[in-house]
């Protein structure tokens, strides 16, 4: 579900160079001083039945006197579908549509070579997505807005929250194939973009009571309809100010909730849509409490708690409480084991425990000594905590971390592969930015519950959720059918436990029919039925539509990911297509349709950084050396030079820093390789071929001039072929300097193999050959 197979076709993008990518996932990047082109960030949101449209504005200004090429990463709800797109250049409003993610790519590409604005949208994690946008005119002011439809999370304690995130934070890698395009560049001193952000509750909010948030300050004032909820800085009680974009923002309502039974919100699309055959819903489910407490069951709980570096500091206090309440409510019988993971994981004791008072003293003591450091090598550690047990104890895995890991379908996948009958694996995402990418789909595949717990909050309601979906269910075996059911998504439900009513997509008959909810009870078979009428065209909530289309999406992705369905991949895009939502194999494309700048002229690109996020620390991250408090490719570098110590005290986060400078890399010399003389070295990237015909944008390093005669053309395999100039393509002649980007256009006087070029050598009119190598090399 991480988007790591490989794209085939997608060329462009701002690739960044491979020396540069470490394990850590992130840069760390200076903001101060730097006019940045991310001047402002606007969030407007309605919430109201469960669901929430949001609005999300970002807008662009371009600092330089050339055009101007900006990428962001974009983080957005786990829960929601991107679902509109568009990009406003002065009076102008372009609005995108979904295509193939290769299809929207090219034509993405081929506006920037004619000289057009663009922007692109691309998803690489199902919350995380990366904007483009392109020739962006000297001086001007682009905004990009997106759209998003949201589910929101219904509490036990009686309230509606709302969770969206603002900022990126670094995850651990390792192997993931996709490292250049999630690694994050991170400041430490924040951005200077102005914030704003507005809540409309729509809902009738619990007299007495008044939304809150436990992450900003708030402002509330009426409005018809509802209250407006305007968020500040965090701690500011009154709201005044703008909020940093380095947390999640989170607010929460007191309302009336679901009544015992089913209710059903539908939708359809307008006629004409490729979708519009069919209906679609957002069913709850609550079924009646039962009559009787049933007996205690036996428990097995299986404790994996993430240890690793961006764990450090609060997040880990934070993990502390929760796995402490956890234990603490333990009866004698069960059973407990607890194995915390960095690099590797470690088990508090060999064998699993009996939740005795002397045992669970210890547990506590052994955790209370846990310190943070290292990378997050999760699988390992996952795979230990489903091997079953007792056959006749319920096996409950709670996993609780940060997320901050890139290889979110390897755990997925594992998961929903191993879980044993009758088990279930929960996840407690701890921190102010968690990667709900991972915690999300993991609860979801183990058919447990994912727990969000900020940093500085009340951890009292996060665990009583959790406790909560650890005892038995009220539901299970929960079946949805009848003359109006199509489709239902996930396809396998999760049981129903008190306080957390189950919410599931359906596809429905637009002309209506019977629509019937069977499970299995403490009391006994539990079976309601509700009349669901006909459904026009164009009909209700949209939002209730791009939310199935999302739902389906991700069931069928962690299918995919446990190899569960072959042909996921043509399903995933057909949906994207048909609903016109972002998905790992669709993207939104947004181009403008007249030329707004001089596409031979040199351009810029900028890569928007994020602010570190709240209570986590460079050193944490593996941003910054602990030992030398340099950045790790310094010390890399100082390590390789002959030079220097092999031996120095280290400890703590450390011990991360050492353990990763010892994993098998190149060799790196202490200084660059010298260039033969005429020669000069560059790097690229290959942004369009089409045939014979080949586009590549070149990163200028210092000052030279541009005057290319004649091209050869390199592959991995070593064929060479000459190229010709195409003008209308390519850079025109004169001086570049540091910081500008060049175009060149060829055409092949031959055709060439399929896989992409790995050097171009381009004669300048000089005699000098500039050496440009493809960071993409070898790509299909």
């Amino acid at each position: 579900m991480d988007g790591r197979t490989e794209r085939k076709g997608r060329t462009g993008g701002d690739e960044t160079e491979s020396s540069a990518v470490t394990s850590s996932g992130g840069r760390l990047v200076a903001a101060d001083g730097r006019t940045l082109p991310l001047r402002g960030v606007r969030l407007r949101a309605e919430a109201g039945g469960g669901l929430a449209r949001v609005a999300l504005e970002q807008r662009f200004v371009n600092p330089y006197v050339e055009p101007l090429r900006v990428t962001y990463l974009v983080p957005l709800p786990l829960e929601g579908a991107l679902a509109g797109y568009a990009i406003r250049v002065g009076e102008r409003r372009i609005v995108g549509e979904v295509d193939r993610i290769t299809t929207a790519r090219e034509r993405f590409e081929e506006a920037i070579v004619e000289g057009r604005t663009a922007g692109l949208a691309e998803q690489d994690r199902p919350n995380l997505f990366t904007q483009e946008i392109g020739n962006i005119p000297p001086g001007a002011e682009v905004v990009a807005e997106l759209a998003i439809d949201q589910r929101l999370m219904w509490l036990p304690e009686g309230a509606w929250e709302w969770r969206f995130p603002t900022v990126v934070a670094p995850r651990y890698l390792g192997r993931v194939g996709d490292a250049d395009r999630v690694t994050v560049d991170g400041a430490e001193t924040g951005l200077p973009a102005e914030a704003s952000v507005t809540l409309v509750v729509r809902d009738r909010v619990t007299e007495g009571q008044r939304p809150e948030s436990p992450s900003h300050g708030v402002r509330i004032a009426p409005q018809d309809g509802g209250l407006t909820v305007t968020l500040g800085p965090a701690g500011d009680a009154g709201g005044k100010g703008a909020p940093a974009l380095d947390r999640d923002l989170v607010v929460r309502w007191a309302a009336a909730g679901p009544g015992m039974g089913l209710s059903l919100l539908t939708g359809r699309p307008a006629a004409g849509r490729p979708h519009a055959d069919a209906a679609y819903g957002l069913l709850t489910i609550v079924p009646p409490a039962p009559s009787f407490d049933p007996a205690a069951l036996t428990r097995d709980v299986i404790v994996l708690l993430d240890t690793s570096g961006s764990m450090d500091g609060a997040p880990l206090e934070q993990a502390r409480r929760v796995v402490a309440a956890l234990v603490e409510t333990l009866a004698d019988f069960d059973q407990l084991e607890m194995i915390e993971f960095s690099n590797q994981p470690r088990r508090w004791k060999r064998q699993p425990q009996l939740a005795t008072a002397h045992a669970r003293q210890e547990a506590l003591h052994w955790l209370g000594a846990l310190r943070a450091g290292g990378g997050t090598e999760m699988q390992a550690g996952v795979v230990e905590a489903l091997r079953p047990l007792r056959p006749t104890a319920q096996r409950q895995v709670v996993l609780v971390t940060d997320g901050l890991v890139g290889f979110e379908s390897e755990i997925v996948a594992t998961v929903a592969r191993d879980l044993p009958a009758g088990s279930r694996l929960h996840a407690v995402a701890v921190g102010s930015a968690p990667n709900r990418a991972l915690t999300g789909p993991a609860a979801r595949a183990g058919r447990g519950v994912e727990v969000v717990t900020g940093l500085g909050e009340d951890a009292g309601p996060a665990i009583a959720r959790l406790l909560a979906r650890m005892r038995d269910p009220l539901l299970t075996e929960v079946e949805v059918a009848g003359s109006a059911v199509i489709g239902v998504a996930p396809a396998r439900l999760p049981d129903v436990y008190a306080g957390a009513p189950l919410r599931a997509a359906v596809k429905l008959h637009p002309e209506g029919g019977l629509l019937s909810v069977r499970g299995k009870t403490p009391d006994g078979a539990w079976e309601e039925s509700i009349d669901v009428p006909a459904v026009a065209t164009g009909q209700a909530s949209a939002a209730v539509v791009s939310l199935y289309g999302r739902e389906a999406v991700e069931d069928l992705e962690m299918r995919r990911a446990a190899g569960m369905q072959a042909d996921a991949d043509r399903a995933i895009e057909r949906i994207g297509l048909d609903f016109q939502i972002a998905t790992r194999l669709t993207s939104w494309v947004a181009v403008s349709e007249e030329p707004a700048v001089d596409p031979t002229q040199p351009a810029r690109r900028e890569r928007i950084p994020h602010a570190l996020p709240a209570g986590l620390s460079a050193e944490g991250l593996g941003l910054r050396s602990a030992i030398l408090g340099r950045p790790r490719s310094m010390l890399r570098m100082a390590l390789a030079h002959p030079g220097a110590p092999r031996e120095v005290h280290r400890s703590g986060i450390a011990d991360t820093m050492w353990a990763v400078l010892a994993e098998p890399r190149p060799p790196i010399l202490p200084y660059p390789p010298r260039v033969g003389r005429g020669l000069r070295s560059l790097t690229g990237r290959l942004v369009l071929r089409q045939g014979r015909e080949i586009t590549i944008e070149i990163d200028v390093n210092q000052p030279f001039e541009w005057d290319p005669v004649a091209v050869e053309v390199t592959w991995p395999d070593s064929t060479k072929l000459e190229a010709g100039i195409a003008w209308e393509r390519t850079t025109r002649q004169g001086p570049v300097e540091a910081g500008q980007v060049i175009r060149l256009g060829l055409c092949l006087k031959a055709d060439g193999p399929f896989l992409a070029p790995s050097q171009f050598s381009v004669t300048t009119g000089k005699g000098e050959v500039l050496t440009v190598s493809l960071r993409d090399a070898g790509r299909g």
